[in-house]
């Protein structure tokens, strides 16, 4: 299927990508009505894709003399950057929200519900606000993915920021407007639709708070976008909020758990579909632990100043070590995170830790293939690297150890 065709395809129809890459995988129905230009002098039409893709492939790309063919790994790698070179260029004449349903998923009002109904999220943002006056009083405040708006009112409100600029790259913009003038705050809070780190660069702020955190804290690739941000729009000795990260782990040990999402297929009705199995434990679940099915010591294993952090510090790899504490089976790994919000006269530490109520996080479990037995140290590490095949997404690797000889090596996808 020709560039002309699917082009005037994604116009005609203004689909995401996600509905793009079905209807490619059927491109034999894509008639040549679609040969016709849905935008006159359309500039996606007039680039030619030859010249933008990747050169000759080097010495490590090239076929093994043995005529091996080019590694996997190397022609996803090419195949993710055509496909974001396409969506870059229709994004720079549709917008965002036909071609990134990332940004769109947050128009939707129940995933607003279920962030403001987390009294442990918004009350750790709200009590730092309010009782750190001096942070935010006559300052220049700037909140990055902004929602409908509450870490903005906060500022405005309690904090008596001079200004707050609002910004979120979907259309909640809209309610976050309605939102800001019904309470008498359109005079201090300007709400923008768009993307934080396009913001004009000949304004500074004294001030960046967001709320970006993810499920395993980097899920989303929200904190990207802060830290570009950051870097070109932050005044000298400004203010992060939140300021401090950090990753943590648990051991689990819930053979019921354990039974029901990998056992279950050994046996079902009679029949055995075992080969689920190995979809099923590469997958990072997000779900609520319960505090009863901890046998460990907690460790955390990666620490991030939001003041400093860099975007390539989000792909590391960390040992851990930690005791256990109820010999037993080992069925999972249980990762959480910490947000330190620290201030002249009080500070917040938002965490999400199973021994603690749910938040709308809950934890992200790692489901080990088989229950190991557990006593004395545990050993290993965790690794964080981005995922080829969904931008927003991470592949999470883990190496365990048990005194018992017990071992895990597994890849987990977090998507």
């Amino acid at each position: 299927v020709s560039t002309q065709s699917t082009g005037n395809f994604t116009r005609a129809y203004a689909i995401s990508s996600e509905e793009f890459a079905a209807k490619l995988s059927t491109a034999g129905s894509i008639g040549e009505e679609y040969l016709r230009p849905t935008l006159e002098d359309d500039a996606v039409l007039m680039i030619d894709f030859e010249e933008l893709a990747p050169g000759e492939p080097g010495p490590s790309e090239k076929k093994e003399e043995g005529g091996n063919e080019v590694s996997r790994e190397v022609l996803a790698r090419k195949l993710e950057q055509v496909q974001n070179m396409y969506l870059e260029l229709l994004e720079s004449r549709t917008g965002p929200a036909k071609t990134d349903g990332y940004f769109e998923s947050y128009a939707d009002y129940s995933i607003h519900y279920d962030m403001l109904s987390d009294r442990s999220r918004t009350e750790a943002y709200r009590d730092y606000i309010y009782k750190n006056p001096a942070v935010f009083e006559g300052q220049d405040v700037l909140d990055i993915g902004c929602g409908t708006g509450i870490l903005s009112m906060f500022c405005a409100r309690g904090g008596r920021a001079r200004s707050v600029t609002a910004v979120d790259n979907s259309r909640i913009v809209d309610k976050a407007k309605a939102i800001v003038k019904l309470n008498s705050l359109a005079g201090v809070i300007d709400v923008v639709e768009g993307k934080a780190e396009e913001l004009p660069a000949d304004r500074s702020y004294d001030v960046i708070v967001s709320e970006w955190m993810g499920y395993g804290l980097l899920f989303e690739a929200m904190l990207d976008s802060v830290i570009h941000t950051r870097d070109r729009l932050l005044r000298p000795g400004g203010v992060m909020v939140p300021s401090r990260a950090s990753l943590l782990l648990y051991l689990v040990g819930d053979v019921k758990s354990h039974n029901r999402r990998i056992k279950f297929w050994r046996d079902v009705y009679g029949f055995d579909m075992s080969p689920m199995v190995t979809e099923m434990s590469g997958e990072a679940v997000v779900e609520s632990v319960g505090e009863r099915n901890i046998i460990s010591t907690e460790c955390g294993f990666k620490h991030f100043d939001l003041g400093t952090v860099k975007v390539s510090d989000l792909e590391f790899t960390s040992p851990f070590e930690v005791e256990i504490t109820k010999p037993g089976p080992l069925t999972a790994v249980s990762i959480h995170f910490t947000c330190n919000f620290d201030g002249p006269e009080f500070s917040v530490c938002l965490d999400t830790s199973p021994t603690l109520p749910d938040t709308h996080w809950l934890q992200t479990v790692l489901y080990l293939p088989e229950p190991l037995e557990a006593s004395g140290r545990v050993r290993g590490s965790v690794g964080y690297k981005r995922s080829v095949v969904n931008k927003r997404g991470y592949v999470i690797d883990l190496v365990l150890e048990t005194e018992q000889g017990g071992s895990v090596r597994q890849t987990y996808h977090l998507n």
